[in-house]
């Protein structure tokens, strides 16, 4: 970033855990972290807070910084740029400007840049992104509901299923009843707690390393770790489809899912069948670095136009 950039306060925001960064002069500071987003309540209020907290904490004038955000849970970004712009306004001025994209755009730019590829996030929640010369493609990312295959959640819900099927009888046993059966005193009673529990999703994400954990030595958790990384890998390769990708396609892992060997061989193995010429590549920084990189796309860059800019 050029020393005359403006002061950039980039955002990374997932269900996971938020990080908050301010760069001044090209010199990026210290990340603070906050609890994730809560998708299912208005994100605008929730990012703003967490915005202003450090701008307050580190002295600085919302109304000179240039605020760039990726979140999950977004479905209009256009529509929460706006809620942003008045979320800012109601506490005091409104950045310089603010540039507002999906976390999968975000945490694109942080892997590959502007250089067409693919890239695959399985943390908690799962999406694929595709970029091309001038199209971009989103697979998956439909939440835990409706879709988020091969992620933590997905991971952890199926071992639970597994689990239970085991308890009734209605499906082969496994190592993971016994393992999971220790975190209660009735194990027919928690459906109840985890259904209860406010923070259910990251709960049930959390059970995906259980299950991985015992994938070298049991059959039920071993299949369950190779349904993940199958899926991310058919997923990487329509969004190559997509957006017209071909030949040596770089294609970018990220989150903790894809660090287990069980998921990650799964993957390796289907994405040599459907994508017989894809590289492997390295992510060149984080979801954060990416967003810190949104206010300074091209006008022609595909990836702009995923973005809301204020």
């Amino acid at each position: 970033m050029a020393q005359d950039s403006p002061t950039v306060l980039a955002i990374d925001a997932g269900q996971t855990g938020v990080r908050v960064r301010l760069e001044r002069s090209g010199v990026r500071g210290e990340a603070h972290e906050f609890a994730g987003v809560r998708t299912a309540e208005p994100l605008s209020s929730q990012l703003a807070q967490c915005a202003l907290e450090v701008l307050r904490a580190e002295g600085v004038d919302p109304a000179g910084v240039a605020v760039a955000i990726g979140t999950s849970g977004v479905d209009n970004v256009e529509r929460l740029a706006d809620d942003l712009l008045g979320a800012f306004s109601a506490q005091g001025p409104a950045p310089r400007s603010l540039a507002v994209a999906h976390d999968s755009v975000s945490s694109y730019l942080g892997a590959l840049g502007e250089t067409p590829g693919v890239v695959v996030a399985a943390g908690t929640g799962s999406i694929i992104y595709g970029v091309g010369e001038s199209a971009t493609a989103r697979v998956d990312g439909w939440g835990y509901l409706m879709g988020d295959d091969g992620s933590g959640f997905s991971i952890g819900a199926r071992g639970w299923r597994a689990v239970m099927r085991a308890h009734d009888g209605r499906g082969p046993s496994t190592a993971l009843l016994e393992d999971f059966a220790q975190d209660f005193d009735d194990l027919e009673g928690a459906y109840v707690k985890i259904q209860a529990d406010p923070d259910r999703v990251r709960r049930m994400a959390s059970y995906s390393r259980r299950v991985t954990a015992h994938a070298m030595s049991d059959a039920v958790a071993r299949e369950i770790a190779e349904w993940a990384g199958t899926e991310l890998a058919q997923s990487v390769a329509v969004a190559a489809g997509r957006v017209g990708l071909t030949g040596a396609v770089p294609v970018a892992r990220l989150g903790r899912v894809l660090t287990d060997a069980t998921v990650d061989a799964a993957f390796e193995t289907t994405l040599a069948l459907r994508l017989p010429d894809a590289v492997l590549t390295e992510p060149a920084g984080t979801g954060l670095d990416g967003a810190a990189l949104l206010p300074f796309l091209g006008e022609r860059s595909a990836l702009r136009a995923a973005a809301a800019y204020r």
